[in-house]
């Protein structure tokens, strides 16, 4: 089977996917070929002469029409990766009739698709990339950090960092961008706090969570101001970074009840929630251990860059 696999477009963390999609189907049970996404026009001759079976594409908030009216008329099957469900399905509701597959990485937005007529939609999430999301080199090194948050400063992660900083008892990373405008001066000098501001690389993301003994995963809610979701989706699912977390073997808390496939992940409901959680596990970690065994085990299973050409490859053959 051959497959066209067209860049993401985007920059960022989008560029290290389109790397490990690569990769990951170097020895895969297709042949592939890539194009970067601005550069279609001039190879429509090579693709012709590749042929594929379908081409796959991720999508956020920004739908290539014109790409895609180009591969209807190639008659060249179109999978669509929605990498950013539910927070942009405005742009994704309008390039289904367009895809002949829908993969979804949020299964809150699959019976949205299906009402559309997207009756090949799935749940596919991100995967992890064990060769850098891997177990802790030495178990019982001592730990940097009590908790860690990584990401975007989203009103509910401000919050739950406010929460556990007023505490003023347990060592706390924050790292991402923005995060300086969200937390006032005094927050941001406090002395338990180490604030990250730096884009940083997977790879220290992988070394940070193997510092943290709990890494806090609030997720992106549906109700952000600048999201494009005017259905209002509610997000069911786990993002990619707790795929991350669970492949280092490491622990974290997560505000969305995990689906039974993932059923060892710990979630809390509130900040008082929260902050018994935290207090708990900061208190029993052969109990933290155990836990984050069971989601390592459970993710490295199935959601990784290593099972994604055969995962795909069965989809394909079902859907096309």
């Amino acid at each position: 089977m051959k497959l066209l696999y067209i860049s993401s477009g985007y920059g960022g963390i989008y560029q290290t996917f389109d790397q490990w999609i690569e990769e990951s189907f170097i020895d895969s049970p297709f042949s592939f070929a890539k194009i970067e996404r601005g550069a279609l026009n001039t190879h429509m001759h090579k693709i012709r002469t590749f042929s594929p079976d379908f081409a796959l594409m991720m999508v956020g908030d920004h739908v290539p029409t014109e790409i895609l009216h180009q591969f209807k008329q190639e008659h060249i099957p179109v999978i669509l990766w929605m990498t950013e469900d539910p927070f942009y399905t405005d742009v994704s509701a309008t390039c289904v009739n367009d895809a002949h597959v829908i993969l979804t990485i949020d299964e809150g937005t699959l019976p949205f698709y299906k009402q559309l007529g997207a009756f090949h939609a799935r749940y596919f999430p991100i995967p992890t990339n064990r060769r850098i999301f891997q177990k802790k080199a030495s178990p019982g090194e001592a730990l940097t950090y009590d908790i860690t948050l990584v990401g975007y400063p989203y009103p509910n992660r401000i919050k739950a960092i406010n929460t556990l900083l007023h505490h003023q008892k347990w060592r706390i990373l924050v790292a991402g961008k923005e995060w300086h405008r969200h937390l006032n001066k005094s927050r941001r000098l406090h002395h338990h706090l180490t604030l990250e501001t730096n884009w940083l690389t997977p790879q220290q993301l992988a070394n940070i969570y193997q510092q943290s003994a709990i890494v806090l995963n609030p997720h992106r809610p549906a109700q952000f101001a600048f999201n494009r979701n005017k259905a209002m989706i509610q997000n069911h699912s786990l993002n990619n970074r707790a795929f991350d977390i669970a492949a280092s073997e490491s622990f974290q808390l997560t505000d969305i009840k995990p689906p039974t496939v993932f059923s060892s992940f710990v979630y809390y409901t509130h900040e008082d929630d929260l902050i018994e959680q935290v207090e708990y596990y900061l208190s029993n970690e052969e109990t933290r251990k155990a836990i984050s065994l069971q989601n390592y085990e459970q993710v490295v299973r199935w959601n990784t860059f290593d099972t994604l050409p055969t995962r795909l490859y069965e989809l394909a053959k079902s859907a096309l």
